[in-house]
């Protein structure tokens, strides 16, 4: 297994690259290449099995790098191991495989390395448009609402609109109705209010009065699975 590790404090850096590599077997070694900074992985680039970032790195920060890496390759598996867990919500954004607290430990290690051993292609969702049909990873969706009697899929960056009917995503994994018109995805909302719920880019979608319990309980079992993680 290729594993690209990407942390500057040189100590650290040498630490978990030993881990890494001491959880190899002779069947199947672990090969770690470590940077210093995220500009100097970008310089290399190599074809690795997983991508191991520290959140706050000289220079550009590992969650930058993340998404810069998420622009030209969505399926990379990409974990963080940092100190600071205000971050973790940011790691649904880039689909991030996991979110591990410093320090690293030969346990960890080998629970993250099974997930890269269980890891899939992300689960993406065919969207027709007017322009042809377009494969849109699930991570990069925000939300799905009804509007002018079609669709409109409100991704990171953009807005695609299609024709079809809501029913048929109501069981999309990580997603939730809250109100007759809009389901959302749970790694995108970042707010509950008494009636609505905001998401990371600002929007807010109306929550139906029937909803608001089932939304909140599924908000809260949502984020609990990523900060109880295994692997932390």
């Amino acid at each position: 297994m290729e594993i690209a590790l990407i942390e500057d404090d040189a100590r650290t850096r040498a630490a978990n690259a030993a881990l890494f590599e001491a959880a190899g077997t002779p069947h199947e070694p672990v090969v770690v290449t470590a940077f210093a900074s995220a500009e100097a992985y970008q310089f290399s680039r190599p074809a690795v099995d997983l991508l191991v970032l520290d959140i706050r790195l000289s220079g550009m920060d590992g969650m930058t790098l993340a998404k810069t890496v998420r622009a030209i390759d969505p399926a990379v598996p990409l974990a963080f191991v940092s100190n600071y867990d205000e971050y973790v919500f940011e790691g649904y954004d880039v689909n991030a495989l996991a979110y591990v607290m410093k320090p690293l430990t030969a346990a960890k290690v080998a629970a993250l390395l099974a997930k890269v051993q269980a890891h899939r292609p992300p689960a993406t969702v065919l969207v027709v448009t007017g322009r042809g049909a377009q494969q849109v990873p699930l991570y990069d969706l925000m939300a799905i609402e009804v509007r002018d009697h079609a669709l409109a899929f409100h991704l990171q960056d953009q807005v695609l609109e299609a024709p079809g009917q809501l029913k048929d995503y109501l069981t999309l994994p990580g997603f939730i109705q809250i109100y007759r018109s809009v389901v959302v995805n749970l790694s995108f909302v970042r707010q509950l209010t008494a009636s609505a719920v905001v998401m990371a880019d600002g929007s807010h979608y109306p929550v139906a009065r029937s909803q608001r319990a089932r939304v909140k309980a599924a908000f809260f079992a949502h984020y609990r699975g990523l900060a109880h993680d295994d692997t932390h």
